[in-house]
């Protein structure tokens, strides 16, 4: 009860939305700006800001004169083609909702490691975001971000416990096109064991994604941990 409280209001009129809308049928109108403002008990600031948040997340559509429409159930696909390459779209697109609860968000130098993966000098700076992500209610993963600080010195400014890092990048016009993605089945240290609410030794899948644009530039690398028992990965090969 106190979590909801320190939410911003937006953000809990955009959950109730949601949860109203979680069985509707793809396209179906949501109420006007005057009814949600009296339903919530809210200004219609809070509710054009909640109806915003919802449109760039691709859960509604805002068109002049004919209102808002949700798009919850229809499965999300970009103009590339690849269904599913950003955890945040891939839930979104079934109809669920993510949140997270931050753990680290600063610039730090990059090591060696992270440094040739994001194809940058080593010690280069870097912008690092540590999250717990959650599928609703449930805990899903443990996620660590890495995005070159010269690529986009604005991500540090965000709060991300109710934001998209991928849509924030986009509105500087930074878009992901296609990312590569790496899956090993590991034990889980005494650090991802605390987080994850396991033993230390139990398994965990480890998904690192390394993220690009249209140019080929690495935009990310992403590397998310979550119990392995909960991991399905689906494929298709072509000869």
């Amino acid at each position: 009860m106190e979590d909801e409280k320190r939410r911003p209001l937006y953000f809990q009129v955009k959950e109730k939305i949601l949860k109203e809308l979680e069985h509707s049928p793809y396209y179906s109108p949501l109420p006007g700006e005057r009814e949600l403002c009296e339903t919530y008990n809210v200004s219609r600031p809070t509710v054009r800001k909640a109806l915003k948040e919802l449109e760039d997340d691709n859960m509604i559509v805002t068109l002049r004169g004919k209102g808002s429409f949700y798009l919850g159930n229809r499965i999300y696909t970009d103009r590339s083609g690849h269904d599913g390459i950003t955890f945040y779209k891939s839930v979104k697109s079934s109809g669920q909702y993510t949140k997270s609860k931050v753990l680290v968000q600063n610039v730090e130098p990059a090591s060696k490691e992270i440094s040739k993966k994001l194809q940058i000098e080593e010690e280069s700076s870097v912008f690092h975001l540590e999250r717990l992500r959650y599928i609703g209610e449930e805990l899903y993963s443990l996620t660590d971000s890495y995005i070159s600080y010269d690529l986009c010195s604005e991500l540090l400014q965000y709060e991300y416990s109710y934001r998209s890092l991928h849509a924030t990048l986009e509105q500087y016009g930074i878009k992901i096109i296609r990312a590569k993605k790496v899956l090993e089945i590991k034990p889980a240290s005494f650090y991802e064991a605390m987080h994850l609410q396991i033993s230390e030794g139990n398994p965990i899948s480890v998904m690192e994604t390394i993220s690009y644009d249209e140019k080929d530039q690495v935009i990310e690398v992403a590397i998310s941990k979550s119990l392995a028992y909960k991991t399905r990965y689906e494929m298709e090969v072509y000869n």
